[in-house]
């Protein structure tokens, strides 16, 4: 073989090996395929093992060194991120690639009820297996302002193995968030109340109110009391120092020596009780013109508003 025939080919082979390699990387499985699947990639997987699994759940083809070399060349394989994936073999590698390097995993809508307390979103962040239980209760505890009362209750679109520390900044972020649209501090400024003021009556009238109608009422209950100097007397501050919820609180238990008993202390508890919704947020920012002091629970789970202490006894009977 001369010169010039071992050129044309070495030449061929190479364009031979280009056009594999270009088809390969273009041309799917599976072009027309309607087949989605969820490819769970674990922590710490390496560019290896994450074509062993591609393989393995048949979106690749087997034995693909073209996918190996694809991410050699491009520098990915440190750029290659966990979580779980919807796939299908009809995607080219360019479009696997692309979904594993930007980290489009599949988002599950978790929604957090309002008036949860943090340990509450942790034991449900948990269970959805959104974020480990002790560590996120651990960041929350360590944290130099504790965000219990601004973990705002919504729905949140997260992947699984999504950690406490994003999870806890997501909430913040969308309180914030909230906060600027519904202008909270100006509000509460002229009422004459901070922010965090606002927040802690927010999370009493959260546990107070079942039904969204009456959260102004009892919101008027309360600040007419802090005006005049009583003790707001709120069983959901009780219920908060309690381990345990109790059906019904007896007077041992309105005697915990605590600064969140609002029977023995007067004005507001040094903070939140629960994480409370908008409604009453608002309701805290905006009370009725009434002279209500007193609301006690009727039969049928709504309050009963008085403003005389005879009135409230007649209410309780």
């Amino acid at each position: 073989m001369n010169f010039i025939n071992k050129l044309f080919f070495i030449f061929s082979l190479i364009l031979l090996i280009a056009i594999l390699f270009t088809t390969s990387v273009y041309f799917p499985l599976e072009e027309n395929s309607t087949t989605q699947k969820i490819v769970n990639i674990p922590s710490g997987t390496n560019a290896k093992e994450i074509v062993d699994l591609l393989e393995k759940n048949e979106i690749i083809r087997k034995n693909n060194y073209t996918f190996r070399i694809l991410t050699k060349l491009l520098k990915l394989e440190d750029q290659l991120k966990y979580g779980e994936y919807n796939l299908s073999p009809s995607m080219n590698m360019l479009q696997i690639l692309g979904k594993l390097v930007k980290g489009e995993v599949i988002a599950y809508k978790i929604t957090i009820p309002e008036g949860y307390t943090c340990t509450q979103i942790a034991e449900l962040l948990d269970k959805k297996e959104v974020a480990e239980k002790e560590t996120f209760l651990k960041l929350v505890k360590d944290s130099e302002k504790t965000p219990e009362g601004y973990l705002f209750p919504d729905t949140y679109e997260v992947p699984k193995k999504y950690g406490a520390e994003k999870m806890v900044k997501t909430m913040l972020s969308n309180f914030n968030q909230i906060a600027i649209e519904n202008k909270f501090t100006d509000r509460a400024e002229e009422i004459g109340f901070s922010l965090n003021e606002i927040i802690i009556l927010a999370s009493i009238i959260e546990k107070e109110a079942k039904f969204s109608d009456e959260k102004n009422k009892v919101s008027t209950v309360f600040h007419n009391r802090l005006k005049t100097g009583m003790k707001l007397q709120s069983c959901a501050t009780i219920q908060y120092i309690l381990e345990e919820p109790k059906e019904r609180l007896d007077e041992n238990d309105l005697k915990i020596d605590s600064p969140y008993n609002t029977y023995l202390h007067k004005g507001l508890p040094p903070g939140p009780i629960c994480n409370p919704g908008l409604d009453s947020i608002i309701a805290a920012l905006e009370p009725e013109e009434e002279d209500y002091l007193y609301f006690v629970l009727g039969e049928n789970g709504r309050h009963i508003f008085s403003k005389t202490y005879q009135e409230h006894l007649r209410n309780k009977k």
